[in-house]
């Protein structure tokens, strides 16, 4: 990882996306260190925030870090903004990549890079991105932990995690995920979403479940979307945590049966940098609100239904979707086709 970090504090401003949730806080700590250590100029942590939208403020966790961070000596720029109704999916910094593109674009909310780039065109943008899957809870990990902890003091959560990792099949039939959480699609298409996931579970073995963290097709896109972006603000993008050098390396780590937890990945890769709180923390933050923002909503309100395929989605519970108190991300492409065909992505 700190392999994957120098080239970044090497071509400066090194602009590190510092949100406050674990994996950006683990590259925080890590490049701040290893900049004191070499003698390199210090990241600057580039911190997004969303007044009046709960469910994405962490500015006690981000200042939590810092703190933390500069009382043991270790050096950092903090900007801090303010976001309003900038990263919308069809907002000013996303609108025109869309148009141009001709067709949504994956990730829709693909405004975050524009910004983040843009603060640090003609150096490096770090992000931690990759995080959530390759140093997420693969299957054998946690089983290993249940089994050195005897099931003691489990919660229901930590059980729900262990169905998961033991049975996924079961898990998912069990879940129903699909009919509660897209209700918005045929019941045919929901059905074909629950066996493509089938088809798609993450392996038993850690070293093939990290490796398949990264294989998806989905992946790749979003890799390269955001590389593009940051190309045309003349800034390297660097996303260590899914880079192929650390998922070989932390592959190899956990070998066939071994591995460990997402919170023990944390833990041994901030390799004491981070305040315990921070290592243990499960609940994460969304951002939801401001990718579907008034422009969003707006345009939802005024939809007449065209531009999605009726034989897939149902127009009015997708409508219903968009306009509810949380827009669910999936949709967020959806949403692009129907603004590109209703016209208002003309320029």
């Amino acid at each position: 990882m700190r392999d994957e970090l120098r080239p970044a504090l090497l071509h400066t401003p090194c602009v590190l996306a510092f949100s406050g949730g674990r994996d950006s806080s683990l590259l925080l700590a890590v490049a701040a260190d290893l900049a004191a250590r070499e003698g390199l100029e210090p990241p600057i942590a580039l911190t997004f925030r969303y007044p009046g939208d709960p469910a994405a403020e962490e500015s006690s966790w981000q200042e939590l870090v810092v703190d933390h961070l500069r009382r043991t000596g270790l050096r950092m720029e903090w900007i801090r903004r303010d976001i309003t109704t900038e990263l919308d999916i069809v907002g000013p910094l996303a609108a025109p990549r869309v148009r141009a593109h001709g067709r949504p674009t994956f990730p829709a909310g693909l405004g975050n890079t524009v910004l983040l780039a843009h603060h640090a065109a003609g150096g490096s943008l770090v992000t931690g991105n990759g995080g959530d899957e390759v140093l997420g809870d693969h299957r054998t990990a946690v089983l290993r932990a249940v089994l050195r902890r005897r099931a003691r003091g489990m919660s229901r959560d930590d059980w729900r995690l262990v169905l998961a990792s033991a049975a996924p099949r079961w898990n998912q039939l069990l879940g129903g995920t699909e009919r509660r959480h897209a209700p918005w699609l045929r019941p045919g298409v929901r059905d074909a979403v629950r066996e493509a996931k089938r088809m798609g579970w993450q392996p038993l073995r850690w070293d093939r479940s990290v490796w398949a963290a990264v294989a998806p097709r989905a992946v790749a896109i979003s890799n390269l979307t955001r590389a593009r972006i940051s190309a045309d603000h003349d800034c390297r993008l660097v996303e260590p945590l899914g880079s192929g050098p650390f998922v070989e390396c932390w592959a190899a780590f956990g070998d066939r049966w071994g591995g460990v937890t997402r919170t023990g990945a944390i833990r041994l890769l901030a390799d004491g940098l981070l305040p315990d709180a921070v290592i243990r923390r499960g609940q994460k933050a969304w951002f939801n609100a401001s990718r579907f923002g008034p422009i969003s909503r707006e345009f939802a309100r005024t939809w007449d239904g065209s531009g999605v395929d009726d034989n897939l989605v149902d127009a009015d519970r997708l409508r219903a979707a968009w306009l509810s108190q949380v827009p669910p991300g999936t949709t967020a492409m959806l949403l692009q086709q129907a603004w590109l065909a209703s016209g208002a992505g003309a320029p």
